[in-house]
């Protein structure tokens, strides 16, 4: 799980592992790991800290890593613009592994503000694309599984 900091990599994560969420923001430091069965796969998802605009992102913990979820907040389009160059670190410390895209808080549709045109740039990239949210659990669990599917292919 990677993406900007405060896009919700933990939230999503806790909704998926343990089915609950919290309206509480703590900045998460370093790295959190949990552990969960999807069918026949066992995901160890690891919640790196989130990136700004004074820390890239902690390549070096996604050593070994057999897939990607990139994290952006959709009423903050410049979370989703970062991808790209997330994903370049990423690709470059890791190589090209399978990757799924969460566009997350699709509960806040009044501060939705990810243009169709974003969302194209995206899935021309090749990326699975899911509008999440870690509060109500839309497309969350479809977007772990999503992933988990890719890595087995």
């Amino acid at each position: 799980m990677v993406g900007d900091f405060s896009v919700g990599k933990t939230s999503l994560t806790q909704k998926f592992v343990n089915n609950v969420f919290s309206d509480k923001y703590l900045t998460t430091i370093g790295v959190k790991i949990d552990t969960v069965e999807v069918d026949d796969t066992k995901l160890i998802i690891w919640d790196v800290a989130g990136r700004d605009s004074l820390s890239p992102v902690n390549v070096s913990y996604l050593v070994g890593a057999a897939g990607v979820v990139l994290v952006a907040d959709g009423t903050r389009p410049s979370t989703v613009e970062n991808l790209f160059d997330i994903w370049s670190s990423v690709e470059k410390r890791i190589g090209d592994v399978p990757c799924v895209v969460a566009l997350n808080k699709a509960d806040l549709s009044d501060g939705w503000s990810v243009s169709e045109e974003t969302v194209n740039s995206l899935h021309d990239r090749g990326w699975e694309i899911f509008k999440t949210s870690a509060k109500q659990g839309d497309e969350v669990g479809t977007l772990f599984e999503t992933l988990a599917r890719k890595i087995n292919d």
